[in-house]
């Protein structure tokens, strides 16, 4: 066998092996029993943090949804940390407290635009609670939430928790099909992550951290980066499989890689500093997660562009070999889950590529930019539908 076809067979099962077994091992820890000492009873105090900018559309959708969620009310404060929005955000949101006046809602209104996580850190300074909670705007909660999930701190080893993402339109499009194939794996693999040591893939729909161990909120990778944060302080940090918060993801494919390509910019700075930690011995989190997280966030991506240029170096060198690579390939995509498969593993590294090029170059994305299209996919009648109004 040349040199060409060991080079190719070896660089192929680094990039389709890791992240095969990786899903393979975490989806059986993911079977596997907690190991915590959780208190039933624990109730404590909590501040559910809203950030909000230019939201005037969805604000009050997320005001009502609030107030279907049962927790004492002596025990539950609301605070929606305005970022200096310019539309009429305040004004939708002093309209609907005017019309609301048992629900208690404090009102941040920061004068000039800090960003998500410089609002959130603002706010952040006056909480006074056991128990901090952030909630994205276009995400919303089934009403037993909070009585299901902080249960999960009462542990003295664990600082934060995030819960699974549910889709309201998984069936509206092949775009929203693949995001839910999507989400069914990767949140598989954060569960089994939970359940070894930690996940620190955290979502803005529900994060919640014991105030106690949140100095502040990551400036650099915003809700992951405090995960990780915490990790380094030598707690855990998990996503709770039975608990969920509900959201769109849009139709359109354009719009679902701008989101993806803002998270894959945390991401990789994420990793990048996991992978300056472990080198230089201080990562807390165990090898077994953060190992194969690196190789999939930072490295698998490069392996793509090599695995291209030396599968078409084959195909020209051995002809027939690359007909019956064309054939083999062709078959499998005849099935619509290795299809679906296929299509998120390279659309997912040609992103984490974008990503990485542009931390490498300094370039950064904006992170706090709402999508226009997710918003107007929500409304009334799909969240009373689902019982979240």
């Amino acid at each position: 066998m040349s040199l060409l076809l060991v080079v190719w067979v070896a660089v192929g099962i680094v990039f389709f092996g890791v992240p095969a077994a990786y899903y393979v091992y975490m989806k059986n820890r993911s079977s596997s029993v907690w190991n915590l000492k959780l208190d039933s009873g624990y109730l404590p105090s909590v501040a559910v943090l809203i950030p909000v900018h230019n939201e005037e559309k969805v604000i009050r959708l997320k005001l009502g949804n609030i107030a279907k969620v049962s927790y004492p009310e002596d025990k539950l404060e609301v605070i929606v940390a305005n970022d200096c929005s310019n539309d009429a955000t305040l004004n939708e949101v002093n309209s609907y407290l005017a019309a609301h006046p048992a629900q208690k809602v404090t009102v941040f209104d920061a004068k000039e635009h800090l960003g998500k996580t410089g609002c959130l850190n603002s706010v952040l300074k006056n909480v006074k609670v056991d128990v901090v909670v952030i909630s994205d705007v276009d995400c919303f909660w089934p009403s037993d939430i909070l009585t299901k999930a902080l249960s999960y701190l009462s542990d003295p080893s664990v600082g934060a928790i995030t819960a699974r993402e549910l889709l309201l339109n998984p069936a509206d499009s092949w775009v929203t099909l693949g995001e839910q194939f999507y989400d069914d794996n990767i949140q598989a693999v954060r569960i089994g992550e939970s359940k070894l040591h930690s996940t620190i893939f955290f979502q803005g729909g529900f994060a919640a951290y014991k105030r106690s161990v949140l100095s502040e909120f990551n400036h650099a990778t915003d809700d992951s980066g405090t995960a990780l944060d915490i990790v380094q302080s030598k707690l855990r940090t998990l996503l709770i499989p039975e608990v969920g918060f509900f959201t769109v993801t849009p139709i359109k494919w354009k719009s679902k890689v701008d989101i993806k390509i803002r998270r894959a910019g945390h991401l990789q700075h994420l990793w990048a500093k996991c992978l300056n930690l472990l080198v230089h011995g201080k990562l807390s989190m165990p090898k077994r997660i953060a190992v194969p997280e690196i190789i999939l966030h930072i490295f698998n991506p490069l392996l793509m562009v090599a695995l291209a240029a030396l599968t078409a170096a084959v195909m020209f060198v051995y002809p027939f070999l690359g007909v019956a690579l064309v054939i083999l390939i062709l078959g499998a995509l005849a099935i619509k889950r290795f299809r679906v498969m296929a299509f998120e593993l390279i659309q997912n590294n040609a992103i984490l590529l974008l990503a990485l090029t542009s931390f490498l170059t300094k370039r950064n994305f904006t992170f706090w930019k709402p999508i226009a299209e997710s918003r107007t996919l929500l409304n009334e009648d799909l969240l009373r539908k689902n019982n979240l109004l």
